[in-house]
């Protein structure tokens, strides 16, 4: 299961001074500092003041037991998605974690471990993580005020996820990414040679780990149970002495003294999976952290709250007596890649032959593999070559006539190429980990790493998109023209392996930092998101509508996110949407009418910050459903926001395939709820006018707007006049769509029972035409400029979260 999003994540670049301690208090700590050194100074001291605090509340206690009660505190004490402590995050886990870790053992102090009572003292050992925690944020956020690159706030935001968030995947999605990343033959030995087991024994081992802690829960529940139970209608003197005694004997490993309880020790690992000691051991090493009185308390801290958390890769803690204890995360949670490409020497053959021949393949192969479940057709190339030009202004060249090739241009490589109808998308894949340095908040290092992936992966997209733009086509490899005159809309996605957060989602943050293309930049993903939105998908012009509103809106400027699924999720409840301007789409449509007012008033009030909250409830529980318990209700799938009655014909025209299938379901979903039901509404009066009188009407709908200017032509006829009603309605297609300068037009012939029974598109490049010129004056048209208003095509349905707060 995917971790819920702690309220400290969700408000990454501001604070809600209502919900979090006394930020006026807190903020105003940092508030004369005038350096970096400075606000690191303060933080380090308050890490100083409340590591001794947190110490000294439980110095006679065993690490252990405050490690588990910790984690009894900050997660809820089932699988079950839909149960989620409100205010507990991991990060609390880790802070305690490492205050413990800063002792000689376990237990130095004397005193008998049941005569101490460390579950006392969470509530106020949670509350002075938790305010460590947003001191670090605060830190953050105030030395990203005090650079002047480009990229600090997006590094302060990236370093603020990555301290915040854990287990980034969902279950099924990581595992199924894992095993075609570790599991085969190539990387098998490889894992063997580095770290001393391959995936299979890390699987079994984690399962082990897991059937054992959970085992030791259900038995000490169960028990406990039966007791309480037995004597539920009994007064408490009445039980039993040696059942009350046995009650607590259940009770104190249960919720009070957790930590032998917890534990989970190699040889049983070993024994429950089916593998030697020592396999069991060196998975468990690999992933586990010592006690060492060498560094302090305070170091340790200060360490993971600026730079390295080790618990991101190294969750478990050791006593080096064969028992080991987790702190957040399983072994091998969204960890085992940085592990394993860790233990590769840096430049050898193996790190060589592990990124070209598996690493890059595999992420190309997942990426295309869900693109195609999203999109529901295959790709149309894949892992291709064709030919690019060799100088910025030679992209002209190399049209369908140019005979020089090699001399004009070079053969480069493409990840995948899906060519829908008259929609084209570029895919260019990236494999390559964000280096440490970079997660650290190392700006420098983050800007050349953005560069190194999400910079040329958009490159190499728009350098293709160029050329179909330009040239209508491409040279394949093999000296081949790939006719791609017919493409009127391209769109580019760059997917990346790593989960990158806020990196992706600040598209204006990269723009200004030249890391992406200023106009029309790619919607960049990871492999992780691709994956859980071809799961929650139910429409190709869904996902359409999302790659236009990320990459070419307003949405692209106004909003931030810290999880790219958040955006996604919030775009399905009918959000993620800003009026556009209506002067840029008055420039962009000649013949739209003029902006009004309240045109310009709803712009002004849409364009603005936008930071989005966590919108993913309803996903995390439907994502993990599997561990719900049989025979309660199971939660239904997320979709997208629309009014119900159009999904009929929606269906209806994905299945037919016909010309203008995919831009045309993606232009009707993207109408407000109002504007969906008004067009159901001219369908079934203009049947119902046929029915009557026996003859065929029409109507026509168009929505000028930044994508184009669409126009909707809707006609229906009696019966055996079908042919005829075709024939006329495309005919004042052409003359109409001709007169209003529209770019597509969509022609919808329906029965007079509303059943649809043909379809046209027109998508052909607009000139003056003197015979469309006749035809508009024969059939009378209405000059454009004396048209009534056209149902604005405002896309917002009402939904209960539209979005976080307005910054």
């Amino acid at each position: 299961m995917r971790a819920a999003r702690d309220p400290l994540r969700r408000v990454i670049g501001d604070v809600d001074p209502g919900q979090f301690g006394d930020p006026v208090r807190e903020l105003s700590l940092f508030a004369e500092c005038a350096t970096p050194s400075d606000l690191r100074a303060i933080l380090r001291s308050e890490v100083e003041n409340e590591t001794t605090a947190i110490a000294e509340l439980v110095a006679d206690a065993d690490a252990f037991d405050v490690i588990e009660l910790m984690r009894m505190r900050e997660f809820a004490p089932v699988p079950d998605p839909r149960v989620v402590v409100p205010d507990g995050t991991a990060l609390p886990v880790e802070i305690v974690a490492a205050v413990m870790l800063s002792r000689p053992s376990r237990k130095p102090d004397p005193r008998p471990r049941d005569e101490t009572r460390p579950h006392e003292h969470i509530t106020e050992i949670h509350d002075r993580a938790q305010r460590l925690g947003r001191l670090a944020l605060y830190r953050l956020q105030f030395e990203a005020r005090m650079s002047g690159h480009p990229l600090a706030r997006l590094a302060a935001e990236y370093q603020g996820a990555v301290l915040n968030i854990r287990n980034l995947q969902y279950d099924e999605v990581r595992r199924e990414q894992d095993e075609r990343l570790f599991d085969n033959q190539l990387v098998a030995p490889l894992m063997r040679q580095f770290l001393g087991y391959d995936y299979p024994e890390l699987m079994k081992v984690r399962s082990a780990v897991t059937k054992l802690a959970g085992g030791r829960m259900t038995q000490l529940r169960d028990d406990s149970g039966d007791i309480l139970m037995r004597y539920r209608d009994v007064h408490p003197s009445k039980v039993p002495r040696e059942d009350r005694e046995r009650f607590m004997e259940l009770m104190i490993p249960f919720i009070f003294l957790p930590g032998d309880r917890a534990v989970t020790r190699h040889e049983d690992v070993a024994a429950v999976a089916g593998i030697t000691v020592e396999t069991a051991d060196a998975v468990l090493s690999s992933y586990s952290q010592r006690f060492d009185a060498t560094i302090s308390a305070g170091a340790r801290v200060f360490e993971l709250l600026t730079s390295t958390n080790p618990y991101l890769a190294t969750p478990l803690v050791s006593d080096d007596d064969g028992n080991y204890l987790s702190t957040v995360n399983d072994v091998g949670l969204d960890s085992l890649r940085r592990v394993f490409e860790k233990a590769l020497p840096p430049n050898s053959l193996e790190m060589r032959k592990y990124d070209k021949r598996n690493r890059q393949i595999v992420s190309e192969r997942l990426a295309i593999e869900h693109l195609e479940a999203i999109l529901g057709e295959p790709v149309a190339h894949s892992g291709f070559t064709y030919y690019a030009a060799t100088t910025p202004t030679g992209t002209s060249e190399l049209g369908p006539q140019c005979t020089n090739l090699t001399e004009v241009g070079k053969e480069v490589e493409g990840d995948g190429l899906f060519l829908i109808d008259d929609v084209a998308i570029i895919v260019e894949v990236k494999a390559k980990s964000i280096a440490p340095q970079a997660r650290r908040g190392d700006v420098k290092r983050l800007q050349t790493d953005l560069k190194a992936t999400l910079g040329d992966g958009c490159d190499q997209a728009k350098r293709l998109e160029q050329l179909i733009s330009s040239n209508q086509g491409v040279w394949l490899g093999n000296r081949s023209w790939l006719d791609l005159s017919h493409i009127r809309e391209i769109r580019c996605i760059v997917a990346v392996l790593d989960d990158i957060g806020p990196l992706g989602t600040a598209l204006d943050d990269l723009k200004m930092a030249g890391i992406v293309s200023e106009t029309d930049p790619p919607w960049v993903a990871s492999l992780h998101d691709l994956a859980t939105i071809a799961q929650v998908s139910d429409r190709a012009g869904e996902f359409l509508l999302y790659l236009r509103r990320r990459t070419s809106s307003d949405v692209t400027t106004h909003y931030r996110a810290v999880d790219e699924l958040d955006l996604y999720m919030l775009f399905l409840e009918g959000g993620l949407y800003v009026e556009p301007d209506p002067e840029l789409v008055r420039e962009l449509n000649p013949t739209a009418p003029p902006a009004k007012q309240r045109d310009r008033r709803r712009h002004a009030q849409d364009a603005v910050g936008t930071m989005v909250t966590d919108h993913c409830h309803d996903l995390n529980v439907w994502m993990g459903r599997d561990a719900i318990p049989i025979g309660e209700h199971h939660p239904e799938k997320p979709s997208f926001n629309i009014e119900p009655n159009l999904i009929p014909l929606l269906e209806e025209i994905a299945t037919r395939k016909e010309p203008g299938w995919l831009r045309l379901t993606t232009d009707l979903l993207g109408l407000s709820g109002d504007t969906q039901r008004k067009v159901l509404n001219a369908i079934r009066e203009c049947a119902r006018r046929t029915r009557q009188d026996g003859d065929r009407h029409e109507c026509v709908l168009s929505f000028a707007g930044l994508w184009g200017h669409p126009a909707l032509f809707l006609a229906t006829c009696p019966p055996g006049t079908h042919g005829t009603a075709a024939s006329h309605l495309l005919r004042y297609m052409s003359a109409k769509r001709y007169q209003l300068r529209s770019d597509r037009a969509y022609g919808l012939l329906f029965a007079q029972d509303g059943q649809l029974q043909r379809t046209h598109y027109i998508n052909s490049p607009i000139s003056d035409d003197p015979a469309l010129d006749m035809v508009v004056d024969e059939l009378r048209l209405e000059p454009v400029g004396e048209q009534s208003r056209p149902i604005p095509p405002s896309a917002r349905r009402t939904t209960k979260r539209l979005r976080g707060k307005s910054r």
